[in-house]
């Protein structure tokens, strides 16, 4: 094959190859903050994610639309589950096991319900729940029952939810997402993972954060308890005197 055919040969190809390979879809993420502050008078807060999904002329239409699938992942801790047991008019601990950089608060947000959105292995490959930060167990076995008891005490506590209706789509290319903390949420970084999917497969993702942390003389108190422990216990015991020493003011009797 003469040089100018090859040539010609590969522009062709190329060319076909720029026609057939569309271009993915991007995104742009904004939250309505970046801090939540933790005072007296703290019983929670809502975070709202603005999300907007970019496109083009060369975009491949969607004609199922979009679906925005979220994950909250808060600060990691260690998380022990006990099993007890009755012995007689005594409760003892039976069993117990120790979970080790757990995320402390999850939460799944989603346009629907997920089973309507993908697949369980789409699922686990976007850990798109706290079951996938656990080891895996099998059904019926001691390791499968407490992961189970762990995520159920989790959700009554608040630090696992699950919500199919926290994201709107405002446009076909354009969404809200509310996160919702509760009191209990602990300190530290917060991630929001941040999926769009067409038909249950994953086209790109997206991550941002927001940092809870205590302020005022709440956060005063708790880093003093935690860095200079023996400050904090002068400290405390000299209240309590003070305190003892105004109360006998007032209400002593002469």
């Amino acid at each position: 094959m003469s040089a100018p055919a090859a040539r010609a040969l590969l522009a062709a190809i190329w060319l076909g190859l720029a026609v057939s390979v569309p271009r993915a879809e991007g995104i742009i993420l904004a939250l309505s903050t970046r801090e939540v502050a933790i005072t007296s008078t703290y019983t929670g807060a809502e975070i709202t994610v603005f999300g907007l999904i970019e496109r083009d002329a060369q975009t491949t239409p969607r004609a199922g639309g979009y679906d925005i699938v979220a994950s909250v992942r808060g600060p990691t801790g260690e998380v022990v589950v006990q099993r007890k047991e009755k012995y007689g008019p005594v409760w003892l601990t039976e069993n117990r096991r120790r979970y080790a950089k757990v995320p402390l608060f999850f939460s799944t947000l989603s346009t629907k319900p997920l089973a309507l959105v993908t697949d369980e292995e789409t699922r686990s490959r976007l850990k798109l729940g706290l079951e996938f930060y656990l080891p895996t167990a099998a059904p019926g076995s001691d390791e499968f029952g407490f992961r189970n008891a762990l995520l159920r005490l989790r959700r009554e506590e608040r630090a696992l939810i699950d919500d199919d209706k926290a994201i709107t789509m405002i446009r076909p290319d354009l969404f809200t997402a509310k996160i919702t903390l509760p009191a209990t949420a602990p300190t530290g970084l917060y991630v929001v993972d941040l999926s769009v999917l067409a038909e249950g497969v994953p086209l790109r993702t997206a991550q941002g954060g927001f940092v809870v942390r205590k302020v005022g003389f709440d956060a005063f108190v708790a880093n003093t308890a935690r860095f200079s422990p023996w400050t904090y216990a002068l400290f405390t015991v000299a209240m309590a005197i003070l305190l003892g020493w105004i109360a006998n003011a007032v209400f002593r009797k002469d």
